[in-house]
């Protein structure tokens, strides 16, 4: 299927139902709204479409809701909300599938302090000592600075004792403002590919989160639900592995990949490349999420 590169949704509304709109990257920059994309999702409302707000952020349902109030996201402008934190959380807590209910409760926990509500879980209990854990939460760096250079000593011990990780984030990386920072899916991955960890990864792209994200929805036909998003491994990829359409924001997390600067529309050829290069062919590509 041949991507379409358009202005933006208007041309798209009448063909969809539903739509799942990813958050860092497309609706904000971690600090403010982006531009148009508080007017899309106002569009799509008076035309009686259903929002769900879809995060790779490693917090439950509620505290991204507080995030996107402080950023200025206005509640009247979305039905649903589901993240990776959420789908991390019910994971260790509920232990229905195989693999969390062999884990034990002793977590360490490698994320920032903001995350730490992660660890509010009958299932969880913090200990400050790998060699005292049963399993490695993480939800991120410690600080915006950090590489994952920084966490190879700890890494090495969790290694060493073969212990899995339970990621609550699976994105790679994540733009703040104008200031790119690892996020929890680097660190994840570095003890997956390095050490050989055991890693269950939560959220996009993975099938319990689109799967969670329907069933809220009432299981609607999939050719009327759309994805929008701008990380290509996660939003897109996750779509087309749960049969939706998807919608690439071009000016987010790949921009300078595709030598543009947000806002602008990608070379045709150079997007081309960049969609062959990865392996997917969304639907549709914009510069950003807009109306028109």
């Amino acid at each position: 299927m041949k991507t379409e590169l358009i202005s933006g949704m208007a041309p798209l509304a009448a063909q969809y139902d539903a739509f799942v709109l990813d958050l860092w990257g497309t609706l904000h920059n971690g600090v403010e709204p982006l531009p148009g994309a508080l007017d899309c999702c106002a569009q799509l409302k008076s035309a009686g479409k259903s929002i769900t707000l879809l995060s790779n952020a490693p917090f439950r349902i509620d505290v991204v809701v507080s995030v996107i109030d402080r950023i200025g996201v206005p509640r009247h402008l979305y039905d649903h909300v589901m993240s990776s934190g959420e789908i991390a959380w019910r994971a260790v807590a509920d232990r229905i599938d195989p693999w969390h209910a062999t884990l034990g409760r002793r977590v360490f926990f490698i994320g920032s302090e903001r995350h730490h509500t992660m660890l509010d879980n009958p299932n969880m209990e913090e200990v400050d000592n790998i060699a005292d854990a049963d399993l490695v939460l993480c939800t991120g760096p410690r600080k915006p600075t950090d590489t994952v250079d920084d966490y190879l000593p700890e890494l090495t011990a969790a290694a060493a004792r073969k212990l899995p990780m339970v990621c609550a984030n699976p994105d790679r990386e994540v733009i703040r403002g104008e200031v790119r920072e690892i996020c929890a899916g680097a660190i994840a991955e570095h003890y997956e590919t390095q050490f050989a960890g055991d890693v269950a990864w939560h959220g996009k792209p993975h099938a319990p989160v689109f799967d969670e994200v329907l069933r809220i929805l009432g299981q609607p036909p999939r050719e009327r639900v759309l994805m929008v998003g701008d990380g290509i491994h996660t939003d897109i990829a996750g779509a087309a592995a749960a049969s939706i359409d998807a919608y690439l924001v071009c000016g987010g997390l790949h921009a300078q990949t595709l030598g543009i600067t947000p806002g602008d529309d990608p070379d045709v050829a150079a997007l081309e490349r960049f969609l062959i290069e990865h392996g997917q062919s969304p639907r549709y590509a914009a510069a950003r999420l807009r109306w028109a």
